[in-house]
């Protein structure tokens, strides 16, 4: 076959669609078990019956603290809503703190508490490690290029789920 020729599958799918999607679940997966949170995390995740569904918001704040709920929102593709539930209980549980903005009372910031900075930036490193490695092996335009389609696939993803949550 042609390079750069797409052969069709089952479904309708090309080949290199189905190696994209498989090489997304493994990392995904490898990330799940790579993101394997300390004791401090995981004792407060049981105690408040927190779930996957709760470690996107985690991870937000964790890369950018001081973010607004709508913010964090935003940036994981949830509703404000969905959002402040999850900030909620990821307070109860100790992980993530919560005040009024100075500068506006309406907004509600979200930072990690003292007693938690350090297993939470273990943890960040911890998962982001294999993604700073790969980047770090790619030339200047391979990284640049890399970027763009995870920034493209990601739109797709965004565009397609319309607005439908996660039911996770």
């Amino acid at each position: 076959m042609a390079a750069g020729a797409k052969e069709k599958r089952a479904g309708g799918l090309d080949e290199t669609t189905v190696e994209l999607a498989t090489l997304l679940g493994s990392v995904l997966h490898a990330a799940k078990r790579r993101g394997a949170a300390s004791s401090q995390i995981l004792e407060a995740a049981e105690r408040e019956n927190l779930g996957p569904r709760h470690a996107p918001v985690l991870f937000a704040v964790a890369m950018d603290e001081g973010l607004s709920v709508s913010e964090i929102a935003e940036r994981i593709g949830l509703s404000v809503a969905t959002t402040s539930l999850m900030v909620g209980e990821l307070s109860r549980a100790g992980v993530v703190s919560r005040a009024e903005d100075e500068r506006d009372r309406r907004r509600t910031i979200v930072t990690i508490p003292d007693q938690m900075q350090d297993a939470i930036g273990t943890w960040k490193t911890h998962v982001l490690e294999p993604m700073r490695r790969t980047l770090e092996r790619l030339s200047a335009d391979d990284r640049e290029a890399f970027m763009r389609g995870f920034h493209l696939l990601a739109e797709e993803s965004q565009s397609s789920a319309g607005d439908a949550e996660p039911d996770c």
